[in-house]
């Protein structure tokens, strides 16, 4: 019997050992069950223009300090496109705009004009300085519309976990002149005209919220929203959770909002409040929820075209 045949019938006998049912416990077959996807790369260029790091408003008083944004917008636009401005994720502590730039390019394939800025993370500023700068971003948009080939009566935003929040906070907020800050382009509107909330809190004092946060902030790791949130917890400052809270702005000044969940991440809970508003003013509203999908299912090529068709489907009707 030669070496070669031994080896071939070792090779294949360990082979058919892989995933004989008994050999773990219930979590990790659950685990092995989950689709396993490959993160999404910014290689959607076709048809695509691109320009990145454009300055768009100063944060301080010397005019030093400025934010950028990036933007991906169809190569050939007849008439001129809705816009969608885009805000990334991190715990309100990390990101970057790239982290949005598949997405961007994606939805510039569609048709849209994608804005993706920067803001300020809780490290430099807490809040409310990330909803200033949000709102600049929408201001900048709005104020050159024309430059960039976009319907300045279309404009939506987007996000996705703390950047859910931030899109979430913008929307809740329109017509509202105190989120706006100190920075660029005032005379223009922030307001937009649709919102996606992708996994974003609406409401800062949920019951499992506060516990969570509460919990954490015996830890030395403390919590990200503690951070967001000028060093404060739900019980030394309930009324700052109440205000960073979008359910708390919420009413018929609201636009058509469209909420994507995860199936593996608490879906739906997030705004059921949030939707009861919005039904209660005629104000449409959908739910999707992406099936097996973990937190954050954007960034994962087997929920990322989903995610596209549903944003594009949704603002295609009500942008």
């Amino acid at each position: 019997m030669s070496r070669h045949f031994i080896l071939s019938v070792l090779v294949l006998l360990a082979a058919s050992m892989v995933g004989i049912p008994g050999q773990c416990d219930g979590q990790e077959q659950a685990a092995n069950r989950r689709p396993v996807s490959a993160k999404v790369r910014p290689d959607m260029t076709e048809g695509v223009i691109a320009e990145g790091s454009l300055m768009f408003t100063y944060v301080d008083k010397k005019r030093r300090r400025r934010l950028t944004l990036d933007v991906y917008r169809p190569e050939k636009a007849v008439s001129p496109s809705p816009a969608i401005v885009m805000y990334f994720g991190g715990g309100w502590q990390n990101g970057r705009p790239g982290l949005f730039a598949p997405l961007a390019q994606a939805l510039a394939q569609r048709g849209y004009v994608c804005v993706v800025p920067e803001y300020r993370l809780s490290g430099e500023a807490p809040f409310p300085a990330a909803i200033h700068d949000a709102k600049a971003a929408v201001r900048w948009t709005r104020t050159f519309a024309k430059r960039f080939n976009i319907d300045a009566e279309r404009i939506a935003c987007l996000g996705g976990s703390a950047g859910g929040h931030i899109a979430g906070f913008v929307a809740a907020t329109n017509g509202s002149s105190d989120y706006e800050g100190d920075g660029d382009h005032r005379t223009a509107s922030s307001e937009v005209q649709a919102s996606v909330v992708m996994c974003g809190p609406m409401n800062l004092l949920d019951p499992k919220t506060v516990d969570g946060i509460e919990a954490a902030a015996k830890r030395p790791e403390g919590h990200p929203t503690i951070d967001f949130l000028q060093g404060q917890t739900p019980s030394s400052n309930r009324s700052l959770y109440r205000e960073a809270s979008p359910i708390s702005h919420a009413g018929p000044h609201l636009p058509p909002m469209l909420f994507i969940d995860g199936e593996l991440d608490n879906p739906g809970t997030r705004y059921r409040e949030l939707r009861v508003i919005l039904d209660q003013h005629n104000i449409p509203n959908e739910f999707v929820m992406m099936p097996d999908a973990p937190h954050p299912f954007w960034a994962n090529q087997l929920w990322f075209m989903p995610t596209v068709d549903a944003v594009d489907a949704f603002l295609n009707k009500h942008l």
